[in-house]
């Protein structure tokens, strides 16, 4: 099932349904057996206020989540796939270990949202607001990341394989260990960030901005640094084969 990936501001698109927030928080098992019984029934929340419910393990696969209020809300574990949460706000969510493959999440605020262990695979996350969140671990394969704010979050050992990052703002974020194979982060800021024995094989740096990053030990075999801003980066014993450095501006290497 194909979900058009709208954008927030659109204002043509069905509100809230009051009559799917009440069986809502009436809890899992009345949401579980309602969503059973509407199999086709898109659940309308958009606009919703639903901060600090305890919404953990709930089935809102498909959902309109569109600028609804999910502050605090715990969301651990909950079937995201293919929702629609643009333009939503999760500041200090939990959602960890959640399903969000496919979702959509275009300018969302998710500042300080804990998504730790969560599947964000192919989820759209174009310009989300994800400074200071926790995505430890989370797999955020062929994300849309573009012109994303990252700053300061968590991505430790995160997947970011083939994600797009194209002038995404990681300022200062901990990517140790990360996996970011054949990403594109064209223009992305990665100051001061942490790349700490990460795999960036094949990655797309072309104009991004690495001054003070730390690369130690992270491999960057065939990696693309053209017009790459490396000053003050620190390169000791990273694996370089097949990168050519030359076209990258104030190397530092030892």
């Amino acid at each position: 099932m194909v979900i058009e990936q709208s954008d927030p501001s659109e204002e043509d698109a069905e509100i809230a349904n009051q009559e799917h927030i009440a069986v809502l928080e009436q809890g899992n098992g009345v949401w579980h057996k309602w969503r059973e019984n509407n199999p086709n029934t898109i659940p309308l929340l958009r606009g919703a206020e639903l901060d600090k419910l305890d919404l953990s393990g709930m089935d809102l696969h498909n959902a309109d989540l569109r600028q609804a209020s999910l502050k605090l809300t715990n969301l651990s574990e909950a079937n995201l796939r293919n929702a629609n949460l643009s333009g939503a706000d999760l500041r200090e969510a939990d959602v960890r270990r959640a399903d969000l493959t496919d979702a959509i999440l275009i300018k969302a605020d998710l500042r300080s949202t804990d998504f730790r262990k969560s599947v964000m695979e192919t989820a759209n996350l174009t310009k989300a607001n994800l400074s200071g969140a926790y995505l430890d671990q989370v797999d955020l394969s062929d994300a849309d990341l573009n012109r994303a704010h990252l700053v300061g979050a968590d991505l430790i050992k995160a997947d970011l394989c083939g994600a797009q990052l194209i002038k995404a703002n990681l300022r200062k974020a901990d990517l140790r260990k990360a996996k970011l194979r054949k990403a594109d982060l064209t223009n992305a800021d990665l100051r001061k960030a942490s790349l700490q024995a990460a795999d960036l094989r094949k990655a797309n740096f072309s104009g991004a901005n690495l001054r003070g990053a730390d690369l130690r030990k992270s491999r960057m075999n065939k990696a693309i640094v053209k017009k790459a801003d490396m000053q003050d980066a620190d390169l000791r014993r990273a694996n370089i084969s097949g990168t050519d450095l030359s076209v990258a501006k104030g190397i530092k290497s030892s």
